[in-house]
């Protein structure tokens, strides 16, 4: 769709929200960056943008005063349409009413400015949702978009092939649950994973939600012992707290228990996202993030990703010490990973 835009020369932009990093997650540079992708396909709006961001109270505007300033009081002076698509609203971090203010802006202006259309696309967050309703903005799911499950019934045949007797029982299950292709993903690596079919079909049975998806599969990967939990804890820590995805060797090379992070991301395999031991590793998904570092969901599973930032720096001060007789060539490649 946005494609087509782009090749029919609409006036067009869009903004990635992302659980990666707390920048992508943010919309501190949501204003900017939209106002910027519009000037990059119209010059003429480039003035009356860059006077507004040159007034001298400009970073004590509001939210909605920037979003009006910088995209649309230049949409109209202009008398310009705009499109404008937001991907991943649901990933936007409503901790300190960030995602608040942003859905109260938008539709604040939807009343007020024809000028610009919004597509946004993300999980439908009981926020998101009743924004919608209030908004009277229509939205659609995958389900109704694509008429049907029949795709993700294909995928759980093809996935436990070899246990026929399964693909029934399960896809009963993954029909009753929010984020379909996210529970089938998950649950057949389990399945294929485990030593007790039928056990694991039981628990899986009992609740259709990711979050007691996530502990199940959770359960399933990481032995009870301590030292177990504790190297789980230590990796998923680090995992977190990487500005940019980082990979086992990466980890390895920093983490302050050596041999542990392999086994551990081995054992992680339904949950992260990698292809060998020198691919960045990434969460499977956004809500697995969002269970981990939430103690009431996770329980003993839960995260602080803060500690992460700690054993990472200790760990690049760590190498230094031990590599400063090393040539600039192994420390410029620690920089590099350090500054990600």
């Amino acid at each position: 769709m946005a494609n087509q835009w782009t090749r029919e020369k609409r006036l067009l932009a869009r903004y990635f929200f992302s659980r990666d990093t707390t920048a992508t997650m943010s919309t501190d540079a949501f204003c900017s960056t939209v106002a910027n992708a519009l000037i990059s396909r119209d010059q003429k709006l480039k003035t009356s943008i860059r006077e507004f961001e040159e007034l001298p109270d400009f970073e004590l505007l509001s939210f909605e005063e920037k979003f009006n300033g910088l995209v649309i009081n230049p949409l109209e002076e202009l008398d310009r349409d705009a499109i404008l698509i937001i991907d991943a609203l649901d990933e936007c971090d409503n901790e300190h009413g960030s995602r608040d203010e942003l859905l109260s802006t938008l539709r604040g202006q939807q009343s007020s400015s024809p000028r610009l259309r919004i597509l946004a696309t993300g999980r439908p967050e009981f926020d998101i949702k009743q924004w919608a309703l209030v908004s009277g903005i229509d939205y659609s799911n995958f389900i109704q978009l694509e008429g049907g499950q029949e795709d993700v019934e294909v995928y759980i045949k093809h996935r436990l092939q070899h246990l026929p007797y399964v693909q029934d029982r399960l896809y009963h299950v993954i029909t009753q649950a929010d984020g379909v292709f996210i529970w089938a993903r998950i649950a057949c690596d389990l399945m294929l994973r485990t030593a007790d079919v039928n056990r694991l079909l039981e628990e899986l049975e009992k609740e259709v939600t990711l979050d007691f998806l996530y502990r199940v599969a959770l359960e399933q990967s990481i032995p009870k012992d301590k030292p177990s939990r504790q190297a789980f804890t230590l990796v998923l820590q680090m995992i977190l707290a990487a500005r940019e995805p980082l990979s086992i060797v990466e980890l390895e090379l920093l983490s302050p228990k050596p041999g542990v992070v392999d086994g551990i991301v081995s054992r992680l395999g339904a949950l992260l996202l990698y292809n060998d031991r020198e691919d960045p590793i990434r969460l499977l998904h956004a809500t697995f993030r969002e269970f981990l570092t939430s103690r009431t969901k996770a329980g003993t599973f839960f995260i602080q990703p803060e500690h992460g930032n700690q054993t990472l720096t200790l760990g690049c001060l760590i190498f230094i010490r031990n590599h400063l007789s090393m040539d600039d060539s192994t420390l410029l490649k620690l920089d590099a990973t350090s500054q990600r």
